[in-house]
């Protein structure tokens, strides 16, 4: 789902082409009233009406530089598991002969927050889980911080999770972030926010719908097509000699506030199937939460999560039916407050009175010293300049590597993570300063008054 580059994406359909065979046979057909019943999705801060049978598959979420997990539980299953972590990390001895639990915090009964090393030979960071039981449900809210920043993280981590409330299957009109169940009802801001789900129709088992918006901390990505080139001539010879590659529609498409650029395309599968793969594509802008990354992909023929293979169930016709019907309701989700975000900037500046000199460097793992904008010298997929509060342990970058065409054909990955041990730095910029130093540094600009959405 969702990948990073169109180009794998497009090659999961083609990658069986030298075993391509005819697809025509055993198509079934899609009665015309399939997609009248919808029901309507809360995404991150949009909603999304999808077909009346569309289950939700499965999915990721980040908020806060924080990895959220869910589980249904009872209660007392939820007592049961936190007590259990804790005895264990009481009980584990870490190489100071230390236990491995540092620190806990309970702000009540259905709540708490462990800080601890994940083993004994951990020397720098150490992990933060908060745990929230809501309405049947055990909430994991996960994140990495400096040793001498425990207190610190669990404090953050107590405020995070705090916002996270349960929701009804109506979208809620508060404002937040949904994620599967519930919401981060945090009045339009997080710093940092990103969300990949997958939604399945249950009549026509083999389309998926895969939905994802990522908050741009650096600069936009690309345009969808500004990279079909790439696509192309990675399929080289392959594509020109066995085709199966056919182009239903692409150009610009803007949705709602949402300037994008979609590209509907036919392709083999894994089974030599012509299988439908449709994308839309908005890059968003920079640090804003209502105008994020956002990606929406539609597919045919798809069996993954070990499904039995089936035909292809749609026409194109009627696949463009299902697109158009789908892409057309997304929407910013109205809510019955503003924005409701002080002047980011301000906010930051405030947490940097004694602001770190420009050209500071910092490793990776190690906690970040102050909040701001810290600029990766190597090319991190996410964005060489990005967001970090101070306490938050910085990440590895991901970065992006050239791929032989081989390893394009078997859709090899083109990211690869730095080293945690300090295989970059980042630079900070203190936002009260707009100056260039050794790399372009840029500060954040107040937002402009938002209407009244999540």
């Amino acid at each position: 789902m969702y990948p990073g580059n169109h180009a794998l994406g497009v090659l999961a359909l083609c990658a069986a082409m030298l075993g391509a065979g005819d697809a025509s046979a055993g198509k079934q057909t899609m009665n015309e009233t399939g997609i009248e019943n919808t029901v309507t999705h809360c995404v991150g801060r949009f909603l999304i009406d999808l077909p009346a049978d569309a289950e939700y598959v499965d999915g990721s979420y980040d908020y806060a530089f924080a990895t959220i997990e869910r589980q249904p539980m009872e209660q007392s299953e939820f007592r049961q598991e936190v007590d259990k972590l804790e005895a264990k990390l009481k009980d584990g001895k870490h190489k100071s002969g230390a236990p491995l639990l540092l620190t806990k915090a309970t702000p009540n009964e259905n709540t708490q927050i462990l800080g601890y090393w994940a083993n004994e030979n951990r020397s720098s960071a150490v992990e933060i889980s908060g745990y929230r039981w809501i309405s049947g449900m055990r909430y994991l809210v996960h994140k990495r911080a400096n040793y001498d920043k425990v207190e610190r993280a669990v404090s953050r981590m107590g405020t995070t999770i705090s916002l996270l409330q349960s929701r009804e299957a109506s979208p809620p009109t508060t404002p937040g972030f949904c994620v599967e169940h519930a919401i981060f009802a945090d009045e339009g801001k997080s710093g940092n926010e990103s969300l990949n789900i997958r939604f399945r129709l249950k009549e026509y088992s083999d389309i998926v719908v895969d939905i994802a918006t990522n908050l741009n901390a650096g600069d936009p990505p690309e345009s969808l097509l500004s990279r079909k080139p790439g696509v192309l001539s990675a399929l080289g010879v392959l594509g020109a000699t066995l085709g199966g590659i056919r182009n239903i529609k692409e150009g610009d498409r803007k949705i709602g506030e949402h300037p994008g650029q979609e590209w509907l395309m036919k392709a083999p599968n894994d089974r030599g199937q012509q299988a439908h793969l449709f994308t839309w594509e908005a890059p968003g802008l920079h640090a804003d939460e209502l105008h994020p990354q956002i990606r929406i992909d539609l597919q045919s023929g798809n069996s993954d999560g070990g499904l039995d293979p089936k035909p292809v169930t749609v026409t194109d016709q009627q696949m463009l039916q299902i697109w158009d019907k789908i892409l057309n309701s997304l929407r910013l989700r109205p809510t019955d407050g503003s924005k409701g975000a002080t002047d980011k900037k301000a906010l930051l500046q405030s947490d940097n009175a004694d602001a770190l000199p420009l050209g500071e460097l910092v490793r990776t793992g190690a906690s970040c010293p102050q909040t701001g904008f810290w600029q990766c010298p190597e090319n991190d997929v996410h964005g060489s300049t990005r967001l970090f509060t101070s306490g938050d342990a910085m990440p590895p970058a991901i970065i992006k590597r050239d791929l032989s065409f081989v390893e394009r054909l078997r859709g090899s990955s083109d990211q690869h993570s730095t080293s945690p041990s300090g295989a970059w730095s980042a630079m900070t910029i203190p936002l009260q300063a707009i100056r260039h130093r050794r790399y372009r540094m840029t500060a954040p600009t107040a937002h402009q008054a938002m209407p009244k959405h999540a």
